[in-house]
């Protein structure tokens, strides 16, 4: 690990977009900001329950050059993108007309002036210290540009595989009007390494638009995870969100979503399973900020060994905004005595016609379901995969993508099998 100020004199120089004074000084403030707020700590209500101190000294490692043997794309029809401890691999090809994909530092020197005008300028990105270091370091991620009308085009991929080092991936996704996509964004590590990632996902959906986005996340078990995604949701447009969280020693999704159209629509959920001494926190706000705009949160987690949890969501309802419905579910099964979970479901509701609701369970697995199953001839390990695989189910059904679910069922099998 070398100090920050080694890496700014060495390394920040050489970030793409350094000849833009725009992007400069977006960097330059990102930076002040972090280095104003520092990292988060248990003092801060949102970081009470995950502890920062395992990334503090690997803020600034530096990432070597791609490494290591590329998978096979999870989806067979994809448009795929591939970056390699941070640097780009693979470019999609045969794109549908009115579909743009790049990588970021293409999509800066290539369209510098509209780049400038979308990047960073979500609230949520501009005022979290771990966003705005990102902003600082970035040197790339992915940029998906879907024109207005677009109805059908394949689903894009984004591997984010790393090995070593710190990286810094930001993402940024425009839905033009009446338009629909799909992402699932990838991250993977080998099982025995050691690094950290600090992604950022900036998404604008216009009005009748549709977003699908997937994240599945598989980092080295020795690997710290953060991930936030900030979004803008237009009239009519829909939203629809799912996490799935297997990997990492420490991992955080963070979600902060305003409603700023009639009609407006999030469907935000995920699945958490961890063992070990792994770490998951789930943290999602949603802002409605005009009136008919729904949301619901769905997240369930399965617990063993010494894994602790969290999941954070709230639900905030501006003084205007009526008619509205949100609502928030978090369960979580604990397999040992010594896991751990911290839910904090929260409302601030400051209307009048609304629908809202919000609730929280965690527990064993139902003895006398796994009784049932035993004394039909089931035996135990197997009968207690299918509480699990239940309890799960409902959840997974909120994948509105029939492969994608499957996908996710299989992965979800296979963490129970192993």
């Amino acid at each position: 690990m070398i100090s920050e100020e080694a890496y700014l004199a060495d390394f920040a120089g050489h970030l793409p977009g350094n000849d833009l004074p725009w992007l400069l000084d977006m960097r330059a403030d990102a930076l002040a900001r972090f280095k104003a707020s520092g990292l988060p700590d248990s003092k801060v209500e949102a970081w009470r329950y995950t502890d920062l101190k395992a990334i503090k000294d690997q803020l600034f490692d530096v990432q070597g050059s791609p490494d290591g043997t590329v998978p096979p794309a999870l989806l067979a029809d994809s448009c795929r993108l591939v970056f390699n401890n941070g640097t780009l691999l693979e470019v999609a090809m045969d794109l549908p007309p009115g579909v743009r994909l790049f990588g970021m530092t293409q999509a800066i020197a290539e369209a510098s002036e509209f780049m400038s005008a979308r990047l960073g300028q979500l609230a949520a990105v501009r005022d979290l210290p771990l966003p705005a270091l990102n902003q600082a370091m970035s040197r790339d991620g992915y940029v998906l540009i879907v024109e207005p009308g677009i109805e059908s085009m394949p689903p894009v991929e984004v591997l984010f595989l790393n090995q070593h080092g710190a990286s810094y991936p930001r993402n940024l996704v425009l839905v033009g009007e009446n338009s629909k996509a799909t992402i699932v964004e990838h991250y993977l590590g080998p099982s025995d390494a050691t690094y950290l990632t600090n992604a950022v996902t900036e998404i604008q959906v216009c009005g009748g638009g549709k977003l699908q986005r997937y994240k599945i996340q598989q980092e080295a078990m020795g690997a710290s995870h953060i991930a936030t995604v900030a979004g803008e949701l237009a009239d009519n447009s829909d939203f629809e969100n799912f996490d799935l969280n297997l990997g990492g020693a420490l991992a955080r999704s963070e979600i902060h979503l305003a409603l700023q159209g009639q009609g407006a629509r999030a469907d935000l959920n995920g699945i958490y399973l961890l063992r070990g001494t792994q770490h998951c926190d789930n943290t999602i706000n949603v802002d409605h900020v005009f009136g008919a705009t729904n949301s619901q949160q769905d997240y369930r987690g399965i617990l063993d060994d010494q894994a602790h949890g969290v999941f954070q969501g709230k639900i905030t309802v501006r003084p205007d905004a009526q008619g509205i419905s949100g609502h928030q579910l978090n369960k979580t099964l604990l397999l040992s005595e010594k896991a751990e979970i911290n839910s904090k479901p929260e409302l601030e509701i400051l209307a009048d016609d609304v629908k809202c609701s919000h609730g929280a369970t965690s527990g064993e697995l139902d003895e006398s379901g796994l009784f049932y199953l035993r004394s039909r001839g089931i035996p135990e390990v197997e009968a207690r995969r299918m509480l699990m695989a239940a309890f799960i189910a409902e959840t997974l059904a909120h994948v509105g993508d029939e492969t994608m679910r499957n996908l996710m069922d299989q992965l979800v099998s296979d963490w129970m099998t192993a």
